[in-house]
């Protein structure tokens, strides 16, 4: 679904916001923390500035009107409609959700600045606390900086019908940053640099009523990025991940998967038949994905924390139903009203296949699985008297 790819900063801007102004962030103001953090994020992440980065300060309006162009501009429009019938068919989020509107709803409650790549820009809100900016540059202008030596935009292009891959790279891009952060924090206090004032903007309490109401399939994609980015850096050096992206949530969820080179996991290709004969005539391909391990948990009860949750400590994200994933796929069908995803999945034994079916809802019309040997295949939607026929396809007997 692509929600957490490179929307403005939700995780550190929730933290910094969580408190009202003393007075409108001035544009000189805005242009003194960025230049004063540039040595210091330089030193942190080893690697120098290749242009100046403007920065301009912005109101929520144009907050706002950023958000849902660049969202639109990355993502196209066909691809969001799909994704969210194909999401709502597998009982990951309501039937009735608005997609684009919730995440824009949850950006207006979080977000205190962004870094935008295709204007090389950061941009601050205006209603941002002065104290706070200097966290929040450090996050971003770790965008700015990873953009001029990685290329952001190109990268996330090319992943644009894999949203497992793209997770990834999300986790690796705000991980970056979430990390350059905090040892910007760690050495203005060990230093003495930081002031009161700062430190106590940097630890209000954060305000997530609207992210918490999410439901728990895109508060993963959303806060993961973030949370687990961080943890997965934690065991190996962000230059080297760089060189060679993760290329799934399995990865990022489990780090030795990645970084131990005698255990390094990547994805397994899969590819689903044409159902076309099966479903009928009228029937089109309306869009695909691979969801990964991430998403899959929370079709079979893997626990996704809360804000609240993430403060006071570890949260699984993952179970052992969702656990030894090696690949999957959906494709999304339609015909008129009618609609139909089809869920390939591929499971590095037997045993981790067994475990993901035997969590899946067992009780739903409009919901069948088959599972053979390593792979389980779903059908979901209306699919008619076309069931067995669709799960053969998926699943041979």
């Amino acid at each position: 679904m692509r929600a957490g790819v490179f929307l403005p900063a939700l995780g550190l801007a929730a933290i910094v916001l969580a408190q009202e102004p003393k007075a409108r962030l001035t544009q000189a103001e805005a242009e003194a923390a960025v230049d004063a953090i540039v040595p210091e994020l330089q030193s942190i992440r080893g690697i120098n500035f290749k242009t100046k980065v403007p920065v301009t300060v912005i109101d929520d309006r144009r907050a706002s009107e950023y958000a849902l162009a660049r969202f639109r501009s990355m993502t196209p429009e066909t691809k969001i409609r799909a994704d969210q019938t194909a999401y709502a068919l597998l009982g990951l989020v309501p039937k009735d959700l608005d997609v684009l509107k919730t995440l824009l709803d949850v950006l207006e409650e979080q977000a205190g600045g962004f870094y935008d790549p295709g204007t090389k820009s950061f941009y601050l809100l205006d209603d941002m606390p002065n104290e706070a900016t200097a966290l929040l540059a450090a996050h971003e202008l770790t965008h700015a900086l990873e953009d001029q030596r990685y290329g952001l935009d190109g990268r996330i292009a090319k992943l644009i019908d894999d949203d497992d891959a793209s997770f990834a790279l999300s986790a690796l891009i705000e991980g970056s940053a979430t990390a350059a952060a905090a040892t910007y924090v760690t050495n203005g206090i060990a230093a003495g640099t930081l002031t009161q004032d700062q430190l106590g903007a940097m630890g209000a309490g954060v305000e997530s009523e609207r992210l918490d109401a999410l439901p728990a399939v895109m508060r993963r994609q959303l806060l993961g990025p973030y949370i687990l980015g961080v943890t997965f850096l934690a065991r190996g050096d962000v230059n080297a991940a760089w060189a060679n992206p993760p290329r799934s949530s399995e990865q990022i969820l489990h780090p030795d998967k990645y970084w131990n080179p005698k255990r390094r996991d990547e994805p397994k290709s899969v590819v689903i038949p044409n159902p076309s004969r099966r479903l009928g005539e009228g029937f089109t391909r309306a869009g695909s994905g691979v969801l990964g391990e991430l998403t899959l948990g929370s079709l079979v009860g893997a626990e996704t924390p809360a804000v609240s949750d993430l403060a006071a400590g570890s949260v699984p994200w993952t179970n052992a139903a969702a656990s030894g994933w090696g690949g999957d796929r959906f494709e999304l069908w339609t015909k008129g009203d009618a609609s139909v995803v089809l869920l390939a999945t591929v499971w590095d034994t037997s045993k981790d296949a067994a475990e993901f079916a035997a969590a899946l809802p067992s009780a739903r019309a409009d919901f069948a699985f088959r599972r053979a040997g390593t792979k389980v295949g779903i059908v979901a939607g209306q699919f008619g008297d076309q069931r067995e026929a669709l799960l053969a396809l998926l699943v041979k007997p």
